[in-house]
């Protein structure tokens, strides 16, 4: 079927371009490499250039890495007890039996509580 609306003259030329593209399409899929432009002695040299770089950062990432580990300063700071910190003002959902007052993953707490318990 024919479109009849519009120019005759692009429709023409988007027949000429699809008709192309068809007689064109086999030949690209036998190929099977796309080459984005470089023939492929380029694409080879990349290529190796880009591994002989990566032979030389990989080592040396490794190895700064070790040394910022090896000299790290770790530093500790001290919580301050601040009166809005650790406000309960309904029980928490996964409590012990006996009413636990302790987070879900502070396990200071609930060793206190344990040796509280235990001591009485």
């Amino acid at each position: 079927p024919r479109l009849t609306s519009g120019s005759e003259k692009p429709k023409s030329y988007m027949l000429s371009a699809l008709r192309t593209s068809a007689r064109k399409a086999p030949a690209l899929a036998r190929l099977g490499v796309r080459n984005f432009g470089h023939d492929p002695a380029h694409a080879a040299a990349e290529t190796d250039k880009w591994k002989k770089i990566s032979y030389v950062a990989i080592p040396c990432v490794v190895g700064y890495t070790c040394f910022v580990m090896a000299t790290m300063k770790h530093g500790h700071h001290e919580e301050v007890a601040y009166q809005y910190i650790g406000i309960r003002n309904k029980p928490l959902p996964w409590t012990n039996r006996g009413g636990s007052k302790c987070d879900l993953f502070d396990y200071k707490c609930a060793a206190k509580e344990k040796a509280a318990a235990a001591a009485e």
